[in-house]
C-alpha cells in the first residue's frame, strides 16, 4: 500500500528479479524535459509548454505521471482541476486539448501495475474523476480497455506523407481537385507567415469570425496571448502560421504544429466573404506540401464536429480516407463523492446526463412552478 497524502516518487525493488519500478508525479518543467529524453519520437502534444497552455485554459495545474520498470516506460500528462459544486478539496483530471493519454514504450503487462500506482495517487489526492483524450495515431486506448471505460467518439483523418507529393495529389477527390484549380485561377497564393504580433493578430481576427459563424462553444475561443504562446518552439515541436492571400488581403490561415514524426493541423480560420474563391482547399494542399518538406510521416487533420459530417468529408478529400479512430477514457475514482455531487445537481439543475463528468456538462437551473 502506498503511504502519504501526496506521492512524488515511489521506488520498489524486487531483489530476486533485480527489477526496479519507478512511479513519479512531475510538475517541474526541467524534470519534465529530462524524462521526455527517455522516449523516442514522442509527439508534440506531450511537451510541457503545450500542456501548460491548456492548464491555464482549464484553470488547473499541469502534471505528468512517469512510470518505469525493466520492461516499460510510460509518460502521461494531465491537468488537475478543482471540481465545481464540490467541497473545495475535490479534484478531477483531464488530458490537454488535442490528443494524448499515456505514451507507452514497452509491454501491455506493465499497464496494470502502472495504473495501480496512478489510482492510488488519485485516491490520496482527492481526485474523483479522470478523462483521457487518447491519441488516434498511437492507438493507445487499446491498452486501457480492461482498466477504464473506453468510448469511441469519431474518426479522424491524416495525409500519408511517406508517398510522393504527386501521388498524394492524385488521390484527392475530384471535387477537391476542381476547387484547388479554381483557387489558383482566382490568383490565391499561400505562404508561411512570419511569426510576429501583426500576423498573429490577423489570424486571431479571422479565427474569432470563424468561431462566431460556427456557433462554437466558449471553450474554443482563445485570447491573443494564447496564440502568442502557442507560436513558441518547444523541445518536441515547432508551430507555423500559414496564410492564403488574395490581392492584398489575407483571407485564410492555419496553425500547424510540426513534431518529430507527425504534423498536426491545430486551428484554422477564414474570412466568410472570400469562401467562394475556395482558399481553404488551396491552403490544405499547401499545408500538406509544407509538412512533407519537414520530413514527417503524417499530417493529422483531425476529425469533424460529429462523425462523418461536412468538415470531416472536406478533410478526408485530401487523405484518400486514411482514417483513424478517436477514443476517450472515463474513470470515476471516488464513486461516493461523484454520486453525491450528481444527486445534489439533479435536485436543482437540468444536466446533460450523457456528459462526463456530469458536473462539467451544460447545467441549467430548474424552473419550479
Amino acid at each position: 500500500m502506498l503511504k502519504g497524502k501526496k506521492i512524488l516518487v515511489i521506488l520498489v525493488t524486487f531483489e530476486e528479479e533485480k527489477n526496479m519500478t519507478q512511479f513519479e508525479i512531475i510538475n517541474n518543467p526541467s524534470t519534465w524535459n529530462v524524462k521526455l529524453k527517455n522516449f523516442r519520437g514522442i509527439d508534440c502534444y506531450y511537451s510541457y509548454e503545450y500542456g501548460n497552455l491548456f492548464a491555464k485554459k482549464e484553470n488547473g495545474r499541469l502534471f505528468s505521471a512517469y512510470f518505469e520498470n525493466n520492461q516499460t516506460k510510460i509518460f502521461y500528462p494531465f491537468i488537475k482541476r478543482i471540481v465545481p459544486f464540490g467541497n473545495g478539496d475535490l479534484y478531477d483530471i483531464v488530458t490537454p486539448y488535442g490528443y494524448g493519454g499515456p505514451f507507452i514504450e514497452g509491454c501491455e503487462e506493465s499497464i496494470t501495475e502502472f495504473y495501480k500506482y496512478f489510482s492510488d495517487y488519485c485516491e490520496m489526492n482527492h481526485i474523483i474523476t479522470e478523462t483521457i483524450r487518447f491519441h488516434p495515431l498511437y492507438n493507445n486506448h487499446r491498452w486501457f480497455r480492461n482498466i477504464i471505460d473506453v468510448e469511441y467518439i469519431k474518426q479522424t483523418t491524416a495525409a500519408d506523407l511517406t508517398i510522393s507529393l504527386e501521388e498524394i495529389r492524385q488521390n484527392y477527390s475530384n471535387m477537391n481537385k476542381r476547387n484547388i484549380r479554381k483557387a489558383i485561377k482566382n490568383n490565391i497564393s499561400c505562404f508561411v507567415a512570419e511569426n510576429n504580433l501583426e500576423n498573429i493578430s490577423k489570424f486571431v481576427q479571422m479565427y474569432n469570425e470563424t468561431m462566431i459563424k460556427n456557433n462554437a462553444a466558449d471553450y474554443y475561443f482563445f485570447d491573443e496571448n494564447y496564440f502568442i504562446e502557442q507560436m513558441q518552439d518547444t523541445n518536441l515541436g515547432k508551430t507555423y502560421l500559414l496564410f492564403a492571400k488574395y490581392n492584398n488581403d489575407i483571407i485564410a490561415g492555419t496553425i500547424v504544429i510540426v513534431g518529430q514524426e507527425f504534423s498536426h493541423y491545430h486551428l484554422g480560420a477564414s474570412k466568410s466573404s472570400f469562401l467562394a474563391l475556395k482558399p481553404n482547399n488551396l491552403m490544405f494542399d499547401f499545408m500538406i506540401e509544407f509538412s512533407k518538406s519537414k520530413g514527417v510521416k503524417l499530417l493529422h487533420l483531425g476529425g469533424g464536429y460529429e462523425e462523418n459530417d461536412g468538415l470531416f468529408k472536406f478533410k478526408s478529400a485530401f487523405t484518400n480516407n486514411n482514417n483513424f479512430e478517436y477514443y476517450i477514457g472515463k474513470k470515476v475514482h471516488n464513486t461516493r463523492e461523484y454520486n453525491k455531487i450528481t444527486n445534489d445537481l439533479n435536485k436543482l439543475y437540468d444536466v446533460q446526463e450523457n456528459y462526463f463528468p456530469i458536473y462539467r456538462g451544460k447545467i441549467k437551473k430548474k424552473q419550479f412552478v
